[in-house]
């Protein structure tokens, strides 16, 4: 195909289109156009017939492509931009790490490298057209040329004079440039459920001339000077063009399927009667016809056949131009949209080919090459600004969101120091900052505001610690503390009190939340027992407790003194220290430390001896102990017997006692009954190294405590607790209202002697055994001991109660039944309980004391309580129980706070109703019987001998 115009990149002309560039003279009108297009050219001359000459023609960014139709006065400046799809398309692929993108920056981009070539079109043309592919005028438009305008008045008007000062072409009066140009609007898409007729087509485009003119005119993009207004529009002629007859960018399937039903309907073919009768056989009307309007061939238009297909004739985009271009050529751009001319004359101008050469190379050179040469310099400041600041003068959204961050940055701040105590921890600092982020976020936005976020809690943060952070300690009790953390404090201190009583519970005092150990399980009853007047005088059990030898003494080291974090590692003493060993016996016996009686539904024969060997690791020979029936062997032979005996035999405990000691050669005078002599524990305790934390199963025998964590004391005797009255006041305060009452538990005994030596009962024919068994079960006292029991729970507001099962709150005389002590004595008690003072579950009570009043008989009452807390059991840390003496009220005071190996056991913030036992328990069976020694004095001590045997109830 011959073309018959020129195409030529800038500034690469064409000889032969110089020479007849040159005989045009100054009747040269220079016409750029820019927009948007979808050619993969990036051409946008589509609608006036012209193209690029190659067809691997490549589109660059900021490469201006010239065309000239010889004959004509029309030089066309095709600007390929960003907003070309082809070109926008490359810039995409261009970054780096598609994760990051930022679709913002990148946006102000691409708009900016517009804006720079749109400059350069409104100072070096005549008349722009801007292309859209789109059926309705972008709004974008209208910033594009405000932006242009300030770009324009506030940095080119600056320095451009004093730059093109040497040129004599174009005179100050015009600003720098040809003249105002005119800008033309031409959409390659018509809308297609509009018709196209002269009517519709004509109503279509001045309704859009009508919006684009209100659109630039109140945005002040065109003005009633020439001097002040970015752009012109023409008075009374058409500045809107929409194609409507040519299809710019065809689909080739489509033209294809036309083409071929052109050939099967021939004009000249002619149809016979079977033809007509096989039409009549389709399922619609214009069956196998061409899809839709075949397009208008420019044959046909040049043939027009009435007013219609002059129309169509005349409504390219060609003559829609030339009329603008005569505009041009008879210097009639002056009576356009201005309604005053320029005070300095004419502003229109036209320029010969060469002249125009020389303007458009200085503009090119100072608007568009400087800005890619890095090591251009200049001394002109203005211009200096421009080459710098340009990107950053445009981007107004960004200037927007910095300057609603600012704003957002000031108003969350002060919401921050508003409230601000003088000292506060990092709870209180997140809350702040969370406030004051939500206050930022009323005002700001936009792409800045996670950085302006991010230097908001910066300034927080430094605020607080610049002297306002706290020490933040935390406390036994998990609570921080509230001094100043800069500030030197010999003592921490969260400021939240706690009531607890003392340990006899007559006196309650208000404790600070302990940060250590030693406040929280001794230095606090120590310290109310100087200002009880009772504990002052009641006797105490002493535990022992580690008494050093040196100075140097120290904490036991981690291995030595938490054997239980290296399972299945042999300890000192042989035995093996096996974590899951305290799961496997609680699975064994339900959880409880020890078996039950047979009373209340398991065997009962532990003796002290197996304290002994939890302790030491040694093997100690249990004693024979009966129960009160006979042996499943002989159990027909003394069926006759037992009919004699008391009902009550079989709920029984039978406890045997040590009888006078005969002589061993002697096998009929033997003692009945087997010693266990209480070792002294195979081991010295240390004297360097003491045990930082609670006693429990698995610790080192060795290593003692700095102080005892327990406390056991007789507050008087029995005859202090009336079962009518319960606990008064004056004796136990703090108690809830019917919940100070301890339940009375009978315990059936009865004391007989051992029995000879089983070989010796072997030897005995079987009328002389049941003779032998007779005398001696049916003989001995029966006793039944009145223990009264009471498990007291404490909140930390100083409430009491006591519980009469481990799900249920004493309530008064009511709740205290026959069995009502069983409850409570031979099932695991929790270690946390919530106080009825409050529905809150936050308010929980612990186990603090164990109320005892010991009957007046001749026997013992064993206490060997042993607490489950996590993976930890804990135990009072003697090598035998504590014995308490007889007819005395007895008060036990668990820790305060439990302490395991490596780790801080703090109290659950929430019990669940169907899992009480989650924070922790008592285990069942903790209370023993034992005949009472005739050197046993009133109060249990150390010292006490463990030769006799007992009887766990």
């Amino acid at each position: 195909m011959i073309m018959d115009y020129h195409s030529w990149v800038y500034p690469n002309i064409p000889e032969d289109a110089n020479r007849q560039l040159l005989k045009l003279g100054d009747s040269l009108v220079v016409v750029g156009v820019l927009g948007r297009s979808r050619n993969r050219h990036a051409n946008k001359m589509q609608a006036f017939d012209m193209k690029p000459n190659s067809s691997n023609y490549q589109p660059i960014e900021g490469q201006i492509l010239c065309y000239f139709t010889p004959g004509t006065s029309t030089l066309f400046l095709h600007f390929e931009t960003p907003w070309d799809e082809v070109i926008l398309s490359k810039l995409l692929l261009e970054e780096k790490d598609p994760e990051k993108f930022d679709f913002d920056q990148f946006y102000e981009t691409t708009r900016n490298r517009f804006i720079r070539h749109m400059t350069l079109a409104l100072h070096v043309c005549h008349i722009l057209v801007y292309v859209e592919t789109a059926q309705i005028f972008d709004m974008k438009l209208v910033t594009i040329f405000q932006l242009l305008k300030q770009v324009r008045e506030q940095q080119i008007m600056q320095f451009a004079p004093q730059l093109l000062a040497e040129l004599p072409l174009v005179g100050r009066g015009v600003k720098c440039r040809l003249c105002t140009p005119r800008i033309l609007f031409l959409f390659e898409n018509y809308p297609h459920d509009e018709e196209k007729t002269k009517e519709t087509i004509s109503a279509y485009e001045f309704q859009t001339e009508d919006s684009i003119y209100q659109l630039l005119r109140h945005h002040n993009i065109v003005t009633n000077s020439s001097s002040s207004s970015l752009l012109a529009l023409p008075n009374n002629k058409q500045f809107v063009f929409y194609n409507a007859y040519e299809d710019l960018h065809p689909d080739r399937l489509l033209q294809a399927i036309d083409s071929l039903n052109r050939a099967i309907q021939k004009t000249d073919l002619k149809e016979d009667e079977e033809d007509l009768e096989i039409l009549e056989l389709s399922p619609f009307e214009g069956f196998v016809k061409p899809f839709g309007e075949f397009p208008v061939s420019r044959a046909i238009l040049l043939n027009p056949k009435d007013e219609e297909e002059q129309y169509k004739k005349d409504h390219t985009a060609w003559h829609f131009l030339q009329r603008h271009v005569q505009d041009a050529l008879q210097n009639c751009f002056d009576e356009g949209s201005f309604k005053q001319g320029s005070p300095q004359g004419q502003q229109f101008q036209r320029l010969n080919i060469n002249d125009w050469h020389k303007w458009m190379d200085n503009l090119y050179k100072i608007l568009i090459a400087n800005v890619a040469n890095s090591n251009y310099e200049t001394n002109n400041e203005d211009y200096r600004v421009y080459l710098r600041n340009f990107d950053q003068s445009l981007n107004y959204e960004r200037k927007f969101w910095l300057h609603l961050c600012e704003l957002g940055l000031k108003k969350g701040i002060s919401c921050y120091k508003h409230s601000v105590p003088a000292f506060y921890g990092q709870e209180t600092h997140d809350k702040l900052l969370a406030e004051a982020i939500l206050a930022f976020e009323e005002e700001g936005r936009g792409p800045p505001s996670e950085a302006t976020r991010a230097k908001l809690s910066a300034i927080c943060l430094k605020y607080w610690q610049d002297g306002r952070q706290q020490c933040e300690q935390l406390s036994l009790r998990r609570h921080p503390c509230t001094q100043a953390k800069e500030a030197p404090h010999e003592k921490h201190a969260s400021g939240i009190i706690h009531v607890s009583s003392c340990n006899c519970g007559r006196t309650q005092g208000r404790r600070e939340d302990p940060f250590t150990l030693r406040q929280a399980n001794y230095e606090f009853y120590e310290y109310m027992a100087q200002i009880c007047n009772l504990c002052v005088k009641v006797k105490q059990y002493q535990f022992p407790i580690f008494e050093p030898s040196v100075s140097d003494y120290r904490a036991a080291a981690f291995e030595a003194a938490f054997p239980l974090l290296h399972g299945g590692k042999p300890n000192a003493e042989g035995g093996e220290q096996a974590a899951g060993a305290c799961e496997e016996d609680e699975q064994l016996t339900n959880g409880c430390s020890q078996p039950l009686s047979a009373t209340f539904g398991s065997d009962l024969n532990m003796s002290i001896g197996d304290f002994d060997s939890l302790l030491e690791g040694s093997q100690v020979e249990e004693p024979e102990i009966s129960y009160g029936s006979a042996d499943e062997d002989d159990e027909e032979s003394l069926s006759n017997t037992n009919e004699s005996l008391s009902e009550n035999t079989e709920n029984e405990l039978v406890l045997q006692f040590k009888g006078p000691q005969k002589a061993a050669n002697n096998d009929d005078e033997l003692d009945e009954t087997e010693t266990i002599v209480q070792s002294s524990g195979g081991y010295s305790n240390s004297t360097t190294e003491y045990l930082p934390g609670l006693v429990h199963t698995f610790s080192n025998p060795s290593l003692l405590p700095m102080f005892p964590s327990w406390s056991l004391a007789c507050v008087g005797p029995s005859s202090i607790y009336s079962h009518n009255t319960g606990l008064q006041e004056h004796f136990q305060s703090g108690f809830l209202s019917g919940a100070n009452f301890l339940l009375p538990w009978d315990v059936h005994v009865r004391l007989v002697q051992a029995q000879k030596n089983q070989h010796h009962l072997q030897q005995m024919g079987k009328k002389h055994l049941q003779r032998y068994r007779k005398s001696h079960l049916s003989g001995g006292d029966r006793l039944t001991l009145k223990i009264f029991v009471g498990f007291e729970y404490e909140c930390s507001r100083g409430h009491r109660f006591m519980m009469c099962s481990p799900e249920r709150v004493l309530r008064g005389g009511a709740d205290i039944e026959r069995d009502t002590s069983h409850k409570v004595v031979h099932q695991n008690m929790p270690l946390y309980y919530p106080c009825p003072c409050r529905s809150q579950s936050n308010y929980l009570a612990q186990l603090m004391r164990i109320h005892v009043v010991t009957p007046k008989a001749p026997v013992n009452i064993i206490l060997d309580p042993r607490v489950c807390v996590g993976q930890y059991t804990f135990t009072l840390g003697t090598v035998s129980p504590p014995r308490l003496s007889q007819s005395a009220y007895w008060m036990l005071r668990l820790p305060y706070v439990y302490q395991g190996d490596d780790n801080l056991l703090t109290p659950p913030q929430k019990l669940e109703a169907d899992d009480i036992l989650s924070g922790g328990y008592l285990l069942a069976g903790m209370f023993g019987v034992a005949e009472t020694e005739a050197n046993a004095t009133s109060a249990p001590t150390l010292d006490t001998p463990a030769t006799a045997n007992f009887m766990r109830i």
